[in-house]
């Protein structure tokens, strides 16, 4: 009896494994992370014109990265989120940008998402700060 238990959870184990295996090896989107996608960097770099006050440049921006954030739709609330964001910020006219940063609750929504997802990727430093020689 214990040896058809023990036979049973290995072949339970190495099946639950297989199909993990399977299934994280066929799942879409996997291989690279949300913010290191070319609709991160054009939204990165509309956030960037924005901080710059080019309003125009910002919704050029968001306009380039439309099309990028389609191709990334996988049936995914994250990518779907990500592109409503994104488009709203497209539409968004330029010289609305200003008023909206301060007092509209879709561009606060929006803000959050495109940050949340797109966060600037930023490199590891190999010494703390104030080591340098």
């Amino acid at each position: 009896m214990r040896l058809l238990l023990a036979t049973f959870l290995v072949a339970a184990t190495t099946a639950c494994t297989a199909t993990t295996d399977q299934a994280e090896r066929s799942a879409p989107g996997l291989a690279t992370p949300p913010s290191e996608t070319p609709a991160c960097a054009e939204v990165r770099a509309g956030i960037a014109a924005f901080n710059e006050g080019d309003y125009d440049e910002t919704v050029a921006r968001f306009a380039a990265a439309v099309p990028l954030a389609e191709e990334q739709v996988d049936g995914s609330q994250e990518a779907d989120d990500l592109l409503e964001a994104i488009r709203w910020y497209a539409e968004l006219p330029a010289e609305d940008y200003p008023e909206a940063a301060i007092s509209s609750q879709d561009f606060a929504t929006y803000k959050a998402i495109t940050l949340g997802q797109c966060d600037p990727i930023v490199p590891t430093e190999t010494e703390p700060p104030g080591t340098e020689v």
